[in-house]
């Protein structure tokens, strides 16, 4: 697999450049192939990730489950799961929780341990001292202060059996120990833990075919765990998902603001409620044209795309105005409504196009990402 850069269009335009050392795939077409060769792998989970986005090499597709019971978050992530590897365009769908942490659980028989007189923050905090020690002492000497850590020699705490014999209680002055009110058992736990507002969270992800984007494949999943019972649990949209749909409000918030400004700025400027209007009227086409072009250009319709759709807004309001500003000009000279219109359209042909070039130019090396 080739591993260097990628030539782009403006290494193409650099004809006199070397260019057998670059690459011609794109990062995706080369994520699929890697997919390809280590498919068939015999026991490994390979996942592979192409960098886009906002989110680096993050998975695009992120549910995020809540709750307060770890076994009910897991049998609903695995319900999750199960509708990702249904849906078709979903890769490697994956569950955040790994029970693969060695560790000895100790489970107190609360009826035994009561009748010792013991409770269970009492053997926890015995346990505690023993295995990790406590600092609870200080050394202090010449204005310095030290932690004095307590707890049990290395060799009676450094093999399962070990737990076993922690003295918890001492009673008619023989030691009680966890052996006698608990059971030790050897099992695993998880890696890591997740939380989100105070409760246990697990996420689960997966990545996306390519050509395929998430506002699509969200309205694509979400009927699909609508059906799905979640019991106590709820489950949210994290990633891309979520990170759109907060930046869309933003983005409509900036969009009807700068409509707003436009048309007051207009209003002052023709001192005139009517004209602003009639302006506006060419932003729905110009938008019609911005969209054939993510249509034509096989590009999804992202934040990016959206801030070109605030500057598209005020390309077309400045050639509106140019338009509308110079048949006001002609009407006050004595110009009929047909002559003017028809008088102004070649005269101001020319500055609209200066500056609408001007400005397309500027932003091509962007929008072609050169």
């Amino acid at each position: 697999l080739s591993v260097t850069d990628k030539i782009g269009t403006l290494d193409r335009m650099m004809f006199w450049t070397d260019k057998s050392e670059m690459r011609e795939k794109t990062d995706i077409a080369i994520a699929e192939e890697v997919r390809a060769r280590v498919k068939d792998i015999p026991g490994a989970t390979i996942r592979t990730a192409e960098v886009s986005g906002f989110n680096g090499s993050a998975a695009p597709v992120q549910i995020e489950i809540v709750g307060p019971n770890t076994d009910e978050l897991m049998r609903n992530a695995n319900k999750v799961k199960e509708v990702l590897d249904k849906t078709p365009g979903v890769l490697n769908p994956d569950i955040s929780f790994k029970a693969s942490k060695p560790e000895v659980q100790v489970v107190l028989d609360r009826e035994r341990a009561a009748d010792f007189g013991l409770g269970v923050q009492g053997v926890a905090q015995a346990l505690r001292d023993a295995v990790e020690g406590n600092v609870d002492a200080k050394f202090r000497d010449a204005g310095e202060q030290y932690d004095i850590r307590i707890q049990y020699d290395k060799l009676n705490r450094s093999s399962v059996q070990d737990v076993g014999e922690v003295i918890v209680g001492v009673r008619n002055n023989v030691p009680i120990r966890i052996r006698d009110v608990a059971k030790t058992i050897e099992g695993s736990g998880p890696t890591k833990i997740d939380r989100k507002n105070r409760q246990r969270q697990i996420t689960v992800s997966a990545y996306l075919a390519p050509g395929k984007v998430i506002g699509n494949m969200q309205q694509q999943i979400d009927p699909e765990l609508k059906k799905l019972d979640f019991g106590k649990a709820k489950y949210q949209w994290g990633g891309e998902a979520n990170t759109m749909a907060e930046e869309g409000v933003y983005m409509v918030t900036a969009l009807g603001l700068a409509i707003t400004l436009v048309y007051m700025l207009m209003a002052a400027l023709f001192n005139n409620l009517l004209y602003p209007f009639i302006i506006m009227l060419s932003i729905p086409q110009a938008l019609v044209g911005g969209l054939l072009g993510l249509l034509v250009t096989n590009q999804p319709l992202s934040i990016i795309a959206m801030i070109g759709v605030i500057m598209l807004m005020g390309l077309v309001t400045k050639n509106a105005i140019l338009l509308v500003d110079f048949t006001n000009t002609l009407r006050e000279r004595g110009y009929r409504r047909n002559d003017a219109l028809i008088e102004a359209g070649p005269t101001r042909l020319r500055p609209i196009l200066m500056t609408t070039l001007a400005q397309i130019l500027g932003a091509l090396p962007i929008a072609m990402a050169l």
